[in-house]
């Protein structure tokens, strides 16, 4: 099998790249990708996937208009003109609602943006409207008090992930073709394995963190200010990601909402990498493991260096999860009092509860997670890159249970891969370089080192045209 899988999953529809050439040649225009956007989302597939919360359809007409009156006078366009993008709603957009999925802020409008979504509007992409995720997106499937559940547009009878489900339905329904999401322990990472696209979560620090709610003191976006990014472990460790159906759109994406710039290309190379099959970290699917001896063999035969490192991380997730518990969550504390009305029990408890622990519990915590990051960082450093896999296995039933040869894994265990490498603070891509036994997507996470996006990037479209 090929790792080409993300082309052929994604070939029916074109890209953010394909897109932003064909407006900027003016042989398609912004006007009609909007068009033909929407006549998708309005579909009754579309309707029935459930992945929009809002959706902005005159902003975004009058914005790929004045994308074509621009064109037309000989102005110069940006690198994403006329692409459809859609934000997650735990994002702020001034002018559109920021709920993040809860009741409690149904009646909640933006004020401000985030600065990683301006940059995508001042590149000329055109935004049509936030997106379904859990409840302040605590969760690993699509589903919340507000809107209800997300559908998965590939594999209707399999969940499309969680937290950012809504982008990762969107993008692979052919809606959007881009999306913002977040990832704290694997939101952009697992869905895009669900539904076959593919994410970068960047390092940390990499792109503006501020946008997100609840921000400081519990801000929701409604009060003039950008939501500034929590002190605490979610704001410390989740970040603002893209989300696409290719590698190269995932390239542009990251270097418009870094404020990178443009670079140079994709580079050629021989790389240093390390793998392992994740069993260390929780169960894996026999097939999963084959899955990766077979991709490290065509690495190697592919003229890379590549070993076997069972350990990849695995002192990482117990001081993950611990710190995860007892991290007080003062930022949503603040935002929801008042309204705790409007919060689902699950949730408000969760919140609640995350006071429990003393001064003192707290601060080992931390301790022991900066210590566990500083080995996986050394373990990192020694290479170019790193492999494990997204998941024990593919995508969940549309309740999130994932059969892993007949032990089923729900709930937060789902994640364990992807939180182990959220604590080492670096860049991660997930692609999809095979499928299960009964047809899903199986992705690895391509983890490279601080700072090293562009790695993880140039190291992915590699990976794509590799046969394994």
């Amino acid at each position: 099998m090929s790792a080409s899988v993300l082309g052929e999953l994604n070939g029916n529809a074109l890209d953010a790249t394909a897109i932003a050439e064909a407006v900027r040649s003016g042989s398609l225009s912004a006007v009609d990708v909007l068009t033909a956007t929407r006549t998708l989302a309005q579909s009754p597939a579309g309707r029935a996937m459930n992945a929009f919360i809002t959706e902005d359809w005159d902003r975004a007409a009058r914005a790929a208009a004045a994308v074509d009156r621009r064109r037309t006078a000989g102005e110069e366009l940006g690198p994403l003109a006329g692409v459809p993008f859609s934000v997650k709603d735990v994002i702020a957009v001034a002018g559109l609602p920021i709920t993040g999925a809860s009741k409690a802020f149904a009646d909640l409008v933006a004020t401000t943006t985030a600065p990683a979504v301006q940059r995508l509007l001042d590149a000329d992409a055109i935004l049509i409207g936030k997106t379904n995720c859990p409840e302040f997106a605590f969760g690993v499937t699509c589903d919340s008090p507000l809107l209800g559940r997300t559908g998965n547009p590939r594999f209707p009878a399999n969940t499309p992930g969680g937290s950012s489900g809504g982008e990762a339905a969107s993008l692979a329904a052919g809606i959007s073709a881009l999306g913002v999401g977040t990832d704290f322990g694997g939101s952009v990472r697992w869905p895009a394995q669900c539904v076959g696209i593919t994410a970068l979560r960047p390092g940390v620090g990499s792109v503006p963190g501020d946008g997100q709610v609840p921000g400081v003191g519990g801000n929701f976006g409604a009060d003039g200010t950008v939501p500034a990014a929590s002190p605490g472990m979610q704001g410390s460790f989740q970040t603002v990601g893209p989300m696409a159906r290719s590698v190269r759109d995932l390239r542009t994406a990251f270097l418009i909402m870094s404020g990178a710039g443009s670079t140079p290309g994709v580079r050629e190379r021989a790389y240093r990498v390390a793998w392992s099959d994740g069993a260390a970290l929780g169960p894996v699917r026999a097939e999963v493991t084959a899955l990766m001896e077979r991709l490290a063999a065509a690495l190697a035969a592919a003229g890379h260096t590549v070993g076997e490192q069972p350990d990849l991380f695995a002192d990482c997730l117990s001081p993950y999860n611990r710190l995860r518990d007892v991290d007080p969550m003062m930022d949503h504390a603040a935002a929801i009092k008042g309204r705790e009305g409007g919060v689902t029990a699950a949730n408000l408890q969760t919140i609640e509860a995350s006071f429990a622990a003393t001064a003192a519990d707290v601060e080992l915590a931390w301790q022991a997670a900066t210590s566990a990051r500083a080995a996986a960082l050394g373990q990192i450093a020694a290479v170019d890159i790193a492999l494990i896999p997204v998941a024990g296995g593919p995508a969940g039933d549309a309740d999130g249970r994932l059969d892993i040869d007949g032990r089923t894994a729900e709930g937060w265990e789902i994640m364990g891969h992807c939180r182990a490498v959220t604590l080492t603070g670096c860049p991660a891509v997930s692609l999809p370089v095979g499928m299960s036994a009964e047809g899903l997507p199986l992705s690895v996470q391509i983890v490279a080192g601080p700072g090293a996006e562009l790695t993880a990037l140039d190291f992915a479209a590699m990976l794509e045209s590799l046969d394994i």
